[in-house]
């Protein structure tokens, strides 16, 4: 008991004792919770706007090639929206009140690197790839079929690259520290 009093007040860690790793949690809990929000809105809006203007849109001279575009669009923005849906669900539901052993574990299974929930996204980004090969397909002239796409890839993948570059920088430099502080306060509490 005498421990577990002694780790409530250490100071000493890098991100200073129990009491401030939850502050620190709250924080990036909300940040994301947030950001979650922000994404549900801009993709009801996306899909809004490329459900009107590339599938319902009412002139005839409107070619099939951009309807199928923007079928691709909003489909990858629904499965985005109900991505981003459900963390924001998730984050929501984030209860402080628990014992700290399970609160820690929590925390420490939320801010480890999700990689095993990547896949998730593999089928929107292919619809917006489809989108994008299909609307710039026209456009490219010169090259065969097979060298306007991989044309379209050699962009679109290194993007897509990028993005998951800078996501996984982005949970090195601010969610990894939490987890690592959780798990080693646990480690202290429960060892």
């Amino acid at each position: 008991m005498q421990e577990n009093k002694e780790l409530l007040n250490n100071n000493n860690g890098n991100l200073g004792g129990i009491n401030q790793l939850i502050q620190r949690l709250q924080k990036e809990d909300v940040r994301n919770l947030m950001t979650f929000k922000r994404f549900q809105v801009i993709f009801v809006v996306f899909i809004v706007f490329y459900g009107f203007v590339f599938v319902l849109n009412p002139f005839s001279d409107f070619e099939l090639r951009y309807r199928i575009t923007g079928i691709c669009y909003v489909l990858a923005f629904v499965i985005f929206g109900l991505i981003f849906r459900k963390y924001y669900r998730e984050y929501k539901s984030i209860d402080y009140s628990l014992p700290v052993a399970d609160m820690l574990k929590k925390a420490a299974e939320r801010y480890s690197f999700q990689y095993r929930n990547t896949w998730w996204v593999i089928p929107p980004l292919l619809l917006i790839d489809a989108g994008i090969t299909i609307s710039l397909f026209h456009r490219i002239a010169g090259f065969t079929t097979w060298e306007r796409i991989g044309l379209v890839q050699l962009v679109y993948v290194p993007i897509m690259i990028i993005a998951f570059l800078i996501g996984v920088l982005i949970w090195y430099k601010r969610q990894k520290p939490l987890r690592d502080a959780a798990l080693k306060l646990l480690d202290e509490l429960l060892g």
